[in-house]
């Protein structure tokens, strides 16, 4: 119904799967901030565009092609999603923050026959753990990452080795995930996308 919200490591991960599968993707970069020192906009966030027929690219028929390979955050946490992801630049303390809401999609037919029930709950958070566990649980573990990702960012630029200012136009885009690696060579082990990308080299191999 919408494009398909990214953290920026599934960006780099579904790119390749794309590849892989022949399958045409488009890309475009969300939140973005300046990074002075390298003259690039750095994305903190993507989203991948549907299809002409208003389809996720990687839909086969009504199946995911990639649904044992990665799965992005917001499919495994659907119909618990975000409705708003704001993020905050405190340029004194040189500090990057993000919040996000989180609603109840419609779209589910499941939540579509409960409508009535799970309003009188009012988005009761330990009614909805049990409800949605596994997207629950999802959803909040993409915000870990969110928030991972970000504390690292900010770290960067207190420590000077980035710069950041808010956005500037007609400039190059780099991926957040990217740089991060260059710093922080752990950080796909530390968030289980070194496993990932081990699972995708094993399934192309067959493939």
């Amino acid at each position: 119904m919408s494009p398909i919200s990214l953290l920026p490591h599934e960006e780099v991960v579904l790119k390749r799967l794309a590849r892989i599968l022949g399958v045409d993707v488009e890309f475009s970069s969300g939140y973005k901030v300046y990074e002075a020192l390298s003259g690039v906009n750095l994305a903190l966030s993507y989203v991948m565009h549907l299809t002409n027929e208003r389809k996720c690219p990687f839909l086969v028929g009504n199946k995911c092609s990639i649904h044992y390979i990665y799965k992005p955050y917001i499919c495994r946490s659907f119909p618990y999603i975000p409705k708003h992801v704001r993020y905050s630049v405190d340029e004194t303390n040189k500090y990057i923050m993000a919040s996000a809401d989180y609603g109840v999609s419609l779209a589910c037919h499941i939540i579509k026959k409960d409508r009535e029930w799970l309003e009188r709950l009012g988005g009761n958070s330990v009614v909805l753990y049990y409800y949605l566990k596994n997207e629950y649980m999802a959803a909040r573990e993409a915000e870990n990452v969110r928030t991972l990702f970000l504390s690292l960012l900010s770290k960067l630029w207190r420590d000077g080795l980035v710069e950041l200012q808010a956005a500037r136009e007609n400039t190059p885009v780099a991926n957040l995930y990217e740089l991060l690696r260059q710093f922080y060579p752990d950080l796909p082990n530390v968030i289980g996308i070194d496993k990932v990308v081990a699972r995708v080299r094993n399934w192309a191999k067959n493939y």
